[in-house]
């Protein structure tokens, strides 16, 4: 069963695609919790009070936007979108084939009052799809700025881009084969 969906047996926790599960932020306490996709229906279903609850793909997401955008929201200094859309190649067909088009949706979008846009995408590990994804993306958008990777390190003191996270490995990895020798 290569592309069909794994059946959901009883007691067992429903997941996103990436093995990850939805976060609740409320942004009256600040805190955030992991729930299922069922739980997500049922909020959405009752009817979701975006000022006060956010549901975010992962606890990762809803920790950056707690940490470094909702201050920014609070002064009023950006406009936060979350996930926003863009097709990267067009759904077409060739030979009587249909082919969907391919989409990418950073995490968020932030727009300075100053006029200044920023895509940022919050991720643990980089998967494989990701490089060319983005570009295709910084291709189809050069109106953009390059996308803003962001990734949690605590040893490095916290949110770092990942070509930051990059340079401080490298710089570490031969640091430690320097003390080796």
């Amino acid at each position: 069963m290569r592309f069909g969906k794994k059946k959901v047996t009883e007691g067992e926790e429903s997941r996103t695609k990436y093995n990850a599960k939805k976060a609740l932020l409320n942004l009256e306490t600040e805190s955030v919790v992991e729930i299922s996709n069922q739980q997500v229906k049922n909020l959405r279903e009752r009817g979701l009070d975006p000022d006060r609850l956010i549901i975010f793909d992962s606890k990762l997401e809803a920790k950056y936007y707690l940490e470094e955008l909702l201050p920014l929201v609070r002064e009023q200094s950006v406009i936060v979108e979350l996930q926003p859309k863009f097709t990267l190649v067009p759904k077409f067909e060739k030979d009587g084939m249909k082919h969907q088009a391919v989409t990418y949706s950073p995490d968020f979008k932030v727009t300075y009052f100053t006029g200044k846009v920023l895509l940022i995408d919050v991720k643990g590990t980089e998967d494989q799809k990701f490089p060319i994804k983005r570009k295709l993306f910084d291709y189809n958008f050069p109106q953009f700025p390059p996308l803003v990777v962001m990734k949690y390190v605590k040893k490095f003191g916290g949110w770092i881009t990942f070509e930051e996270y990059t340079l401080k490995k490298r710089e570490e990895n031969k640091q430690k084969k320097a003390a080796a020798n």
